[in-house]
């Protein structure tokens, strides 16, 4: 969902550019975009299968899924070459989606992992990585080419690279706008395998939390609860804290909102970890931190 919420801004952009549109999602993805726009147009496109254990990511069970992503790989891919048989089409944009292009169309990739946070002796998962960026026409790094955001994850790697800077649904916080900014959010945002973990790391601050945002848990009985996108976006814009898991997405929203936030990497999830070590070691401080300069 964090993919979603990315493109809201740049689907914003490229209608106001007069693009006719088709978004390929699943039908949980269009209940969200229909809550933003009415000129959309969809085709039904399932998420890779993707599953998590409750102890985090692991690099054999990844492997033993590998040969499930590369047949869903290849179907992408023609997938899209069906569409374009009988559907004129003047770009293709993917986020994060390898197989989503065509050779015979310009396809631009949408990433901010140019560069994977694995060890060394991974080499070759880095390599591939780049490869398959690399059969891209065009990638846009959603980061800010000055404060690099995602750090080393978001370097340049060739010069058909072009940064984006930070991509959010929220506009920039004013200061004038700041001191309406009291609520305190915890978001149930990631894998709901995961969703214990939040209420475990935050259990002291559960009582001074004034909204939940996801799915409902037990436990916060006499709290108010969000599950509509649309009203969500009105709640956080009064953010004073939001807790959740660091990805990246959320960093984005919580940068152009304004507001502190306490968040703990989803387990085994090298990308989070890295963005928590960097930009979060300081915790709560994050909006004063990254203003600083």
């Amino acid at each position: 969902m964090g993919h979603v919420s990315r493109s809201i801004p740049i689907l914003q952009q490229l209608l106001q550019q007069n693009n006719s549109i088709i978004v390929f999602c699943s039908a949980e993805q269009e209940r969200i975009y229909t809550q933003y726009f009415n000129e959309l147009h969809y085709e039904r496109h399932e998420p890779y299968d993707f599953s998590f254990e409750a102890d985090g990511f692991k690099l054999l069970g990844f492997m033993a899924r590998l040969h499930k992503l590369i047949q869903q790989h290849t179907k992408e891919k023609q997938r899209v070459k069906t569409y374009l048989r009988s559907n004129p089409t003047d770009y293709i944009i993917s986020d994060q989606r390898f197989g989503f292009r065509n050779k015979s169309v310009f396809s631009i990739f949408i990433t901010h992992q140019c560069v994977l946070p694995i060890p060394w002796y991974f080499g070759i998962g880095q390599l591939l990585n780049r490869y398959l960026i690399g059969r891209f026409d065009q990638t846009w790094i959603v980061d800010d080419v000055h404060k690099r955001f995602a750090g080393n994850l978001s370097r340049r790697l060739h010069t058909n690279h072009a940064y984006l800077g930070l991509k959010s649904r929220f506009p920039i916080a004013t200061p004038s706008g700041l001191d309406e900014k009291h609520l305190q959010i915890l978001i149930f945002n990631g894998p709901r395998e995961f969703h214990p973990l939040l209420i475990e790391a935050f259990h002291q601050d559960l009582e001074q939390i004034d909204v939940i945002i996801g799915e409902r848990h037990k436990g916060f009985e006499g709290k108010r609860h969000i599950s509509s996108w649309k009203e969500a976006d009105e709640v956080l814009r009064k953010a004073s804290v939001i807790y959740s898991f660091s990805g990246y997405s959320t960093l984005m929203d919580v940068v152009q909102l304004g507001c502190a936030w306490k968040c703990i990497p989803t387990p085994g999830q090298k990308e989070q970890e890295y963005i928590y070590k960097k930009t979060l070691a300081k915790g709560l401080g994050f909006y004063n931190e990254i203003n600083s300069d």
